[in-house]
């Protein structure tokens, strides 16, 4: 039996790449009642894949599940532009991405998924120096593990959006957040 990602701890986000954010968090909120949806807007991130630096563009919707984080993905660079969504993207392949583990030590993390056989790697950095890597296994091209460095910072955002979908009334489900204001 193949384990996606062994000795990571546990699943601390599961990520959906969709073609329209907005369709995609109104479709969870109808359906699953999931919210409320903190979407962060116009994401840019320094990105090294396939040997290659290039600026990822993204939104990124963020609801919780008890602790569990759901992360939609709407990928704003061109189609045809070699990121790790243009395959599926290319494929018309909406829904899940990728699975995502906090990390003390992504470097460590990284090479025992290497180890595992994850050997494309691609590493992305927000302004504020937050770290993150996408692992995927060749042999196996739909399957992608993410490593977030798990920051006072990031743990603290997990922490703010558990507390608030806990609490949830129903009201100002959508939360629009420009990056270029943080």
């Amino acid at each position: 039996m193949l384990a996606i990602g062994q000795g990571f701890g546990r699943v601390v986000q599961i990520a959906y790449l969709v073609e329209d954010i907005d369709a995609a968090m109104e479709h969870w909120l109808r359906l699953a009642g999931l919210g409320p949806w903190t979407c962060f807007r116009n994401i840019e991130l320094d990105t090294h894949f396939d040997g290659r630096d290039f600026t990822l563009r993204i939104h990124e919707g963020l609801a919780y599940m008890g602790d569990l984080q759901i992360q939609l993905v709407q990928s704003l660079n061109a189609p045809d532009e070699p990121t790790p969504y243009q395959p599926a993207i290319a494929s018309r392949r909406w829904g899940v991405h990728h699975v995502a583990f906090f990390s003390d030590d992504v470097d460590a993390d990284v090479a025992r998924a290497r180890d595992q056989g994850f050997e494309r790697v691609c590493s992305m950095g927000d302004k504020g120096g937050g770290r993150y890597f996408y692992c995927q296994s060749t042999a196996m091209p739909d399957v992608w593990i993410e490593f977030l460095e798990a920051s006072p910072q990031l743990r603290k955002i997990f922490e703010s959006g558990i507390a608030d979908a806990a609490s949830w009334d129903g009201r100002d489900p959508i939360r629009n957040i420009e990056y270029a204001d943080l």
